[in-house]
């Protein structure tokens, strides 16, 4: 969830809960006032009914009612001056319901005579007033939440506008093109001294990813001629060589020299991925790469006598970088080849999913997990470690998946083309 998005949701929540309590303080409040002005009305308009009863001598000894708001009874004896007030509900013939009143009674003494009188004053009912109240806040709350939510989102949008402009960058920032980031200025402070750091930042890794660059390019350079000349200076004396031992020592050695030559290319193949220097991609027919690749290994294939067992579609085409898919499958197929037994079975199988090569072959003497790890060689004395751990890079590398099991006697290697660009089903047409 965006972070705007999140701001805005707990401010609405805030926003609700606030207007909740303050609708439920303000309707108490409302009635509570309501209530107080009733009642001090009827007092006020109990001193006018005493101030009218002792001026005007034609309402004296009358009993009168004037509609359901007053009566006034003459008495023979005044008993007492308490004044009672009550809530109770009379009928009203106008609504056709009962309808609250507030009643207030007493006794009153007017020019030596005793009255009883009484006040009846018809109540505002509380329960349509604070719906009322509460239907009214509420479309007051909707209306503030609403423009609350579409203004927070455009200031929110202003104000953040220099860090979405730094995280865009940050996006498009590519090391191969030289890893230039410039972060505009901006009038907040704080995303000023994010942006500062997020330069030292990437420039510190441009640097480093240059030096990493330049000191493997170097290495696979400086490396190789050495190790030419000492493996070819090592032939020489092998051809020269006449006692045995000798010719053991430097066949030992040259091996040593050439492990070391792969084992140098193999680490550097790896950094050069890591690196991202493989970028470039194209459209491959795998179908015909994996071909090509058989016939190229034909020679050991019959050197083993193995049965190979194809299902290639060769409709399937894949975006990846031609010389990492070359090296990957030149890797899987010459680990399936190398490790078989004799008589043993090579399948290859590939769909619009994806590849399987599997071979066939006794146990592994090391976890499955941990075949695709640097320096795991098994029981293979003359293997560096370092074929599938080159596979599992270039696999990661292209966004794929690879799995490995051993069922039936089978060591098996299935590649799944996860989020990879395969336009199987334009190519069938």
């Amino acid at each position: 969830m965006k972070l705007l998005n999140i701001t805005n949701r707990y401010y609405i929540i805030i926003a609700l809960v606030l207007l909740l309590i303050s609708s439920a303080f303000l309707a108490y409040r409302v009635v509570y006032v309501i209530d107080n002005e009733v009642s001090e009305h009827m007092l006020f308009e109990k001193l006018e009914i005493e101030k009218q009863l002792a001026l005007q001598k034609g309402l004296q000894d009358i009993h009168f009612i004037i509609g359901d708001r007053l009566e006034v009874e003459p008495v023979d004896k005044f008993t007492s001056f308490r004044v009672a007030i009550k809530d109770t509900v009379i009928f009203d013939l106008y609504e056709k319901n009962n309808v609250p009143y507030r009643i207030l009674s007493y006794q009153q003494l007017i020019r030596g005579k005793a009255y009883n009188i009484k006040i009846a004053r018809r109540l505002t009912e509380n329960n349509q007033l604070v719906n009322g109240i509460f239907t009214t806040l509420l479309l007051v709350a909707i209306d503030i939440i609403i423009c609350f939510y579409f203004l927070n989102r455009w200031f929110s949008s202003r104000v953040w506008n220099p860090f979405y402009r730094a995280l865009n960058i940050l996006k498009n920032f590519d090391l191969q093109k030289g890893g230039i980031a410039h972060f505009q200025k901006s009038k907040v402070e704080e995303f000023n001294t994010l942006n500062a750091e997020l330069t030292k930042l990437t420039d510190k890794v441009a640097r480093d990813y240059r030096n990493l660059r330049e000191f493997t390019e170097n290495m696979s350079h400086e490396t190789q001629t050495p190790l030419a000349i000492i493996r070819s200076k090592l032939e020489l004396l092998l051809q020269k060589a006449n006692d045995e031992e000798q010719v053991k020592q430097i066949l030992s050695t040259l091996d040593s020299v050439n492990r070391l030559s792969k084992m140098n290319k193999g680490l550097i193949l790896l950094t050069r991925i890591d690196n991202d220097q493989y970028a470039g991609q194209q459209m491959l027919p795998l179908g015909k790469i994996l071909r090509d690749h058989l016939e190229d290994l034909d020679l050991f294939i019959l050197s083993h006598e193995l049965k190979v067992h194809t299902e290639i579609d060769d409709t399937v085409h894949i975006s990846m970088n031609p010389h990492l898919a070359g090296i990957l499958f030149t890797n899987l197929l010459s680990n399936a080849i190398k490790y078989n037994i004799q008589n043993g079975v090579l399948s290859i199988v590939l769909n619009k999913h994806g590849i399987t090569i599997a071979n066939s072959g006794g146990p592994l003497v090391i976890p499955g997990q941990e075949v695709f790890e640097r320096f795991r060689k098994g029981d293979s004395p003359d293997s560096i470690g370092l074929g599938l751990a080159i596979v599992k890079k270039i696999i990661v590398h292209c966004g794929f998946s690879i799995h490995y099991e051993y069922i039936n006697h089978l060591h098996s290697f299935e590649i799944k083309f996860e989020n990879a660009e395969i336009p199987h089903e334009e190519l069938e047409g």
